[in-house]
């Protein structure tokens, strides 16, 4: 027999789903709001370290600024949303510690093995960003491979050889930085006088 639509909305807002609803929107904001916190602190505390490139081009200040800002923004938005999720299902009577964690567990050990070089550059150019060690159009020794940087991406920098070659330079290789663009001339010793 099937039941009106009358009686199935009858039946779903008399049982617990309209406090359970609340609760899941209630866990949703505070997540919200964590998330926004957490990521207006970050931002603060990357602030000296965005400040190093003040006097670069804008265009390189702004991509370099908006990469530095986005991996700890997603890591942290990611984190605090899964954890959210898990806390919803709960709310609705799912096991979450029966079904989904051990399974995300997998899933995040299978990603870190096989995905483990890609990481290994991205961390390896975050870092590189956070010092500020070259810019596009510098002209770098990375190891032995010396070039004019025509692009930094969190993975790896590419370089123009003088003999015109294009190389990739995957950024956990990168382990020797020599920029001759910001290299100084040595300050004239002073003179003893006699």
């Amino acid at each position: 027999m099937s039941e009106s639509f009358f009686g199935f909305f009858r039946r779903v807002w008399l049982s617990g789903f309209p406090i359970q609803l609340v609760r899941a929107i209630c866990v949703a904001a505070v997540f919200e709001l964590l998330v926004y916190l957490i990521n207006r602190w970050v931002r603060r505390r990357l602030g000296p370290v965005l400040l190093r490139d003040v006097e670069d081009a804008p265009a390189a200040r702004v991509k370099r600024r908006r990469m530095l800002v986005a991996i700890p923004s997603l890591l942290v938005r990611g984190t605090l949303y899964v954890i959210a999720l898990l806390m919803i299902l709960r709310i609705f009577g799912l096991r979450t510690s029966a079904e989904l964690i051990p399974i995300a567990f997998a899933l995040i050990v299978i990603g870190l093995v096989a995905g483990r070089h890609l990481l290994q550059d991205a961390m390896a150019g975050y870092l590189i960003l956070c010092d500020h060690v070259y810019n596009e159009g510098d002209e770098v020794t990375l190891g032995e491979v010396r070039g004019r940087v025509e692009e930094i991406t969190l993975r790896r920098t590419r370089l123009r050889t003088a003999d015109g070659e294009q190389i990739s330079v995957p950024h956990r290789q990168v382990s020797v930085v020599v920029n001759h663009s910001r290299a100084t001339k040595p300050s004239p010793r002073p003179t003893q006088s006699e």
